[in-house]
């Protein structure tokens, strides 16, 4: 364990991200195969579409992570730069799909409802799951936001998108399973917010691809 940790400290700071993506990446897959086991179970459309969105990310983080380790195998500056962006612009639109996607299903919700009334230990799990990663994700972001790498950009990016469902989920989990119906149309509210999310990850992916000229600037 202490070679591990010595190890990990003789990184350079690109490359302490990545191995440490690595492992989030794995846990962020295995927290979605648990949303998957859950909504089979309850059954939930929501947790479905959060495992899956989880997972689509997740996957996304790898290719961005094996990019990475292809840079660096690579001494031509340009190539390194070219395989930068594509990976940036893929992420991009990525978001602009998934975005556009989980958009229109909260439409769905609005009109339908969501009906994921669960267990309140369940429930705290959740939560805690959900505010862990938006703190992860918003926390990488402020400690590297003047690493302008397009691969390790593009991961930050994905990252908080991904944080954003999962406080979505933590919503709809609690208002369905506290809210008093009578009072709040938990419909309405989860309905409005989840398509607030799902127009931010699109204004996200749109900020991915118009900022590559940017990142080209400024390397």
């Amino acid at each position: 364990m202490n070679k591990l940790v010595e190890h990990f400290k003789q990184l350079k700071k690109e490359e302490r991200v990545m191995f440490f993506l690595i492992f989030t990446t794995i846990g962020n897959i295995f927290i979605a195969l648990v949303k998957l086991i859950l909504a089979l179970i309850l059954p939930s459309l929501w947790f479905f579409i959060n495992a899956i969105f989880m997972i689509v990310l997740s996957f996304a983080r790898f290719f961005s992570i094996r990019d990475y380790r292809k840079t660096k195998l690579i001494d031509d500056k340009e190539e390194i730069q070219k395989i930068g962006y594509k990976n940036y612009l893929n992420n991009g639109i990525l978001l602009i799909v998934l975005g556009i996607m989980y958009f229109f299903v909260n439409v769905y919700i609005y009109y339908k409802g969501t009906n994921t009334t669960m267990h309140e230990y369940l429930t705290y799990l959740v939560a805690l799951v959900a505010f862990w990663s938006i703190g992860s994700a918003i926390y990488g972001m402020i400690k590297y936001k003047r690493n302008h790498t397009p691969i390790l950009k593009a991961v930050k990016l994905t990252n908080f998108a991904n944080a954003l469902t999962s406080i979505m989920l933590t919503q709809i989990v609690l208002l369905d399973t506290y809210a008093d119906v009578k009072t709040y149309n938990s419909n309405l509210m989860n309905g409005l917010t989840g398509m607030g999310v799902g127009i931010i990850i699109i204004i996200l992916g749109l900020y991915m691809i118009i900022g590559i000229n940017k990142l080209r600037r400024v390397d």
